[in-house]
């Protein structure tokens, strides 16, 4: 990507999590931020705040991107804001806890819309600002999507899916320069493992869980390279390997 411009990326579900971590990360490799969030104004507001406060550019857009025109609406403030779009990192999502006894289908189609249908609404309005420079999809998936994990059978089914649709993107995009590909964290601390019915740091390789400032080293390398694409870039401390 050019390195005489400022670029723009948007993140969705930033206002918190392993979003919060990268939307200060990108502000600071350089890029103009779009921090999205669906009810936290406070906690996006605060982001958007400290990144100014360094001297970098953000603003903060309220979207719940699992709705197709709130997707829509999140990449046109973009383009209104900044003028350009040159990364989409598809973070927002949501785990709901349930048991294979528990999972009903409206808590399943809920998580399908929250992790795999807002990728697909985000990326689908992004492409087209994106074909202009050649740009960067970015998929936050999940180790569950490979083991089956703790969440739910609903969950690691949406991030298998995410992989799916970054890989057709991949795919697809090539002549225009377009890269997708996708990062598969494991056990990362953050409050989305909260209630969740972890191992114990001493059964974890490192003895520990893993930072949402570990995440942004795999996002900056395909921020930088062209050619790498369609690939899924698995941080779990060796938890389980590809």
């Amino acid at each position: 990507m050019g390195t005489n411009i400022e670029l723009v990326v948007i993140i969705t579900g930033s206002s918190r999590g392993i979003g919060r971590r990268l939307a200060l990360d990108c502000a600071r490799y350089g890029m103009a931020v779009v921090v999205n969030y669906r009810l936290d104004e406070a906690s996006a507001a605060a982001v958007v705040e400290e990144i100014q406060s360094a001297d970098g550019r953000a603003c903060a857009v309220r979207a719940d991107v699992s709705d197709e025109h709130e997707a829509r609406r999140l990449v046109d403030a973009c383009i209104d804001q900044f003028g350009r779009l040159d990364c989409v990192i598809n973070n927002a999502g949501a785990a709901i806890i349930r048991t294979i006894d528990e999972l009903d289908a409206a808590t399943f189609q809920r998580t399908l819309n929250a992790n795999l249908l807002s990728a697909f609404y985000v990326s689908q309005a992004a492409i087209p600002h994106l074909k202009r420079e050649g740009g960067r999809l970015i998929f936050m998936s999940s180790g569950a999507s490979r083991i089956g994990g703790r969440v739910s059978a609903a969950y690691a089914a949406s991030k298998a899916g995410v992989e799916g649709l970054m890989r057709y993107y991949a795919l697809y995009l090539r002549e225009d320069r377009i890269t997708a590909n996708a990062i598969a964290p494991l056990l990362i601390e953050t409050d989305m493992l909260a209630g969740m019915d972890l191992p114990p740091p001493s059964d974890l390789p490192l003895g520990r869980m893993g930072r949402p400032d570990e995440v942004w080293p795999a996002v900056r390398m395909i921020i930088e390279t062209e050619y790498l694409t369609g690939q899924t870039i698995h941080l779990n401390a060796g938890r389980y390997m590809t």
